[in-house]
């Protein structure tokens, strides 16, 4: 089962069990007119009570089986099944009170009352449990069917037949309009939540990269570093700026320009894309990885790994090959001097500038303990 059926067969668990609950006093509220009214409780005071106390306990069950957790979705399709048979049976019941009420006489004016409760009992069933049809049907056959041919079956009664039957006619076509709209309103809220998601999506990456963007990084950053803080773990963070980019925009066009962004990001999405990784797009030609899990010196070897890759294999864009450089600054979070993400962003900040005034095309670290120079092949 996918996420998008899950998420349906959710909605209709809560949906039956909602209405489920409001509806099975209505069968214990009818009983009652019909055997007050018809004079059963005096003349069956055994079976009369038997079934108060059988409507009291089918809409207590009805209470009491509450849906699955939603951690629990393998018990939904069972949960239903076993609900649906609860309501079942309390149609199945109320279907015999009709017939017991058009076959004994001394119900007298109460047969009416039951077959409005009928009526109605059948309408709300066509339109409040129209989730599955074939449920749905099984329900109202009980509750309306057994009845309706006794009334057949006695000439003095056919005109209420002929009533019930034509009204069935609109109970079957209200079932398949009412499950049709059942439907048509999942998809509805389905095709919402999918624009919901791909808003959210949107709002967290870059339009032109599909890195995570600013906001998105400053959140992970966030998280990453109260992580570190709490767990002793290690965090890096480093910053990524392409060197004299301008210069590509100013000689090939901003069209280049854009095209060796994309190529670029996917070049440190290959380098930096692995788990504990965040690759964002931070504005311009400014780049930034958040390295969960690692310690200065991995994040030093990583950075300057793609250093030489990028040396060692230019970016080639619309036939064009583009001699990419990066300076890049990396600072490993340590709660004693950085006191939230800020600092260890501005740390890290500090050494792509000092990288930059070095030379560019070289990875700085924090305190400058470690300044990797530009390799041969550059200078």
């Amino acid at each position: 089962m996918n996420a998008v059926q899950s998420r349906r067969l959710a909605q209709e668990v809560d949906d039956t069990y909602r209405l489920a609950m409001v509806g099975g006093t209505f069968y214990l509220a009818g009983w009652l007119v019909v055997g007050i009214y018809g004079h059963a409780f005096a003349r069956a005071p055994l079976v009369s009570w038997m079934l108060v106390l059988i409507f009291v306990a089918l809409t207590i069950v009805r209470f009491l089986h509450r849906p699955p957790r939603a951690d629990d979705a393998a018990r939904r399709p069972a949960w239903l099944r076993h609900h649906w048979a609860i309501v079942v049976v309390s149609t199945a019941i109320w279907g015999e009170v009709f017939c017991w009420a058009i076959l004994d006489p001394g119900f007298g004016r109460a047969q009416t009352a039951a077959l409005l409760g009928t009526l109605g009992l059948a309408t709300a069933f066509a339109h409040g449990f129209s989730m599955r049809r074939g449920f749905a049907f099984t329900g109202i056959g009980l509750l309306y069917l057994p009845g309706l041919l006794l009334l057949w079956r006695d000439p003095a009664n056919r005109s209420s037949a002929l009533i019930m039957t034509i009204y069935l006619a609109y109970v079957v076509v209200s079932t398949f309009r009412s499950n049709a709209e059942y439907n048509t309103r999942l998809d509805l809220d389905q095709q919402l939540r999918d624009q919901r998601d791909l808003f959210a999506r949107q709002s967290l990456i870059d339009p032109l990269t599909e890195l995570a963007n600013r906001r998105h990084f400053a959140e992970v950053l966030t998280e990453a570093s109260a992580h570190a803080r709490r767990s002793a773990e290690p965090m890096t963070l480093l910053l990524l700026d392409l060197d004299h980019f301008k210069k590509i925009n100013d000689t090939h066009g901003h069209a280049v320009g854009d095209a060796c962004l994309i190529a670029f990001a996917r070049r440190i999405k290959g380098a930096f894309g692995g788990a504990g990784d965040l690759v964002a797009r931070l504005g311009g030609e400014e780049f930034g990885v958040v390295l969960s899990g690692q310690d200065a010196a991995t994040a030093c070897a990583r950075a300057q790994h793609f250093r030489d890759d990028l040396i060692g294999h230019p970016i080639a864009v619309e036939g064009i090959v583009l001699a990419v450089t990066a300076s890049m600054g990396i600072a490993h979070f340590d709660s004693a001097r950085h006191r939230d993400p800020d600092d260890l962003y501005r740390a890290a900040d500090s050494s792509v500038y000092r990288a930059k005034a070095e030379g560019r095309n070289r990875v700085c670290m924090e305190n400058a303990e470690s300044t990797l120079q530009e390799s041969p092949a550059t200078r």
